[in-house]
């Protein structure tokens, strides 16, 4: 249940502008008026609160309608008054207000109005019937307590003129409510209140006061005005625009003044309202097809963004690939050669050493001779886990050198022994069975090393070169060892 004050506003929202409608916007001598602003306020209340708010609607619809169901001719006439004011005031709560918010939730939703289709749907499907059927029944009503007179051409009048004006209070307040409900999520392209807003509300005062006055032909310059308006400045401004030309220029009708007062009072509403619509409806439309260029953009902007994000997911997976080895899953030669640059420029600038370990695994062409290749691509994935098991530091690097090679880079490492020995005992913990190597019954290998401190006059392939012949060393001594090459340089060069 909505809380007392939702209630209690809504209430007094209702029944005041029901009063205003009937005091000041009404048809010569009955209480029919040019506009029942109560129909809007009914159906925007169910939106912003929901159809729990129906007591409050009765309410105010009782409040609004009762004190001018008083037939003074009535034996009983307050009591009659409030039976059809109160049967009144169902008929009004049920089709005017929760059977439009029922169509309204169908053809709308909780969306807003932010698409042209919407617009049309609320103008055509929501708007329309609830203000037929609504008059259809109150007529039924108030003939039965006889309040109309029992003729075609009285109950056509009543009936078209009373779901005009219905439609009237609709059309200028529903689109407002949603306007304002959904200010804070669509229509973001507008731009805040600046000295356009001043201009336009210059413009709408003296384009109102010209066709108040009676100057017929300026009142259409509010066409231009309004589409302006909508264009430039938003649904909320439009729908408040809208709104302040309706009550302006029907206040002036209903005073039998201004560009709309012909032969009759019927048709000069008939061409009031022809007017409010010729001006809101296309700029309700202009705002919403906004919203939907805006949508579409911001949609369009989406799907780049995400086929973005997917190329540049897809560039990094293949970058990854081109600098992985297939069989070992551990970085390849390529990308070694360009992080062994990069740790080279490093210590140059921070005159630190620079140690690799070049290691190649002994007797390998015999071990795949005697277990197969299969066996030999198995073999390889497991010293190539033990071997990235072995660093320590997130800045050293293991790389499939080629074939049955590896090199590791140590960068700011100047005790390349003590991993190349850890490097060693790994491989032979594995304890892969090797029965045609010569150096043990199980898989070695053989570690050449080499530590530098990098200068601009050093190469890096000497350091290179040197771990490699490090690495012969080994073999020749041999195999299953580790050995150094140092190379001594001036580190003040």
């Amino acid at each position: 249940m909505p809380k007392l004050t939702s209630l209690i506003c809504v209430f007094v929202a209702y029944s005041l502008c029901g009063w205003l409608g009937i005091q000041y916007a009404g048809m010569g001598e009955s209480s029919l008026t040019l506009i029942w602003l109560p129909s809007g306020i009914g159906l925007a209340a169910c939106i912003i609160f929901g159809n729990k708010i129906w007591p409050a609607i009765w309410l105010g619809s009782f409040i609004a309608n009762a004190p001018h169901l008083i037939d003074a001719t009535s034996q009983f006439p307050y009591i009659k008054a409030a039976l059809f004011g109160g049967l009144a005031a169902i008929i009004n709560t049920r089709i005017q207000a929760l059977y439009a918010y029922e169509l309204y939730q169908k053809h709308v939703g909780s969306t807003g109005i932010n698409s042209a289709q919407k617009v049309l749907n609320l103008v055509f499907k929501i708007f329309l019937l609830p203000s037929i059927l609504n008059i259809a029944l109150l007529i039924a009503l108030y003939s039965a307590g006889g309040y109309i007179t029992l003729t075609v051409e009285n109950i056509a009048l009543t009936w078209i003129s009373g779901a005009l004006a219905d439609f009237h209070g609709y059309f200028v307040i529903t689109p407002l409510v949603t306007s304002w409900l959904y200010r804070n999520t669509q229509f973001k392209h507008y731009s805040n209140v600046n000295y356009k807003d001043l201009l336009s509300l210059i413009g709408m005062v003296i384009f109102l006061l010209m066709g108040y006055s009676g100057l017929t032909y300026s009142i259409y310059l509010l066409l231009a005005l309004g589409a302006l308006i909508a264009i430039y400045r938003g649904p909320l401004q439009g729908s408040v625009f809208i709104l302040s030309v309706s009550l302006l220029l029907t206040y002036a009708t209903a005073q039998h003044t201004g560009p709309f007062i012909i032969n009759s009072d019927f048709n000069s509403f008939i061409s009031l309202l022809t007017f409010i619509f010729c001006l809101g409806l296309p700029m309700h439309l202009l705002t919403a097809k906004n919203a939907e260029l805006q949508n579409a953009y911001e949609g369009l902007e989406r799907q780049v963004s995400e086929r973005t994000r997917a190329l540049n997911n897809a560039n990094n997976k293949l970058e990854k690939l081109s600098q992985t080895d297939d069989l070992t899953k551990i970085p390849n030669r390529r990308y070694l050669f360009t992080f062994l640059e990069q740790e080279w420029k490093r210590a140059v600038r921070n005159k630190k050493p620079l140690s690799i370990l070049m290691i190649d695994i002994d007797f390998f062409k015999q071990y795949n001779d005697c277990y197969g290749h299969l066996k030999g691509d198995e073999c390889l994935k497991e010293i190539a886990s033990a071997l990235q098991k072995s660093m320590h530091r997130p800045g050293d690097l293991v790389a499939r050198y080629g074939g049955e090679e590896f090199m590791v880079v140590l960068p700011e490492t100047d005790d390349a022994l003590a991993v190349a020995q850890h490097c060693k005992r790994s491989i032979e913990a594995l304890n892969i069975p090797h029965q045609a190597s010569a150096a043990s019954n199980v898989i070695t290998a053989s570690i050449g090393y080499n530590t530098v401190y990098p200068t601009p006059a050093l190469d890096i392939n000497a350091l290179i070169s040197a771990a490699d012949t490090a690495l012969y060393q080994a073999k020749d001594e041999g195999r299953n060892k580790v050995s150094p090459f140092v190379i001594t340089q001036n580190t003040n060069q």
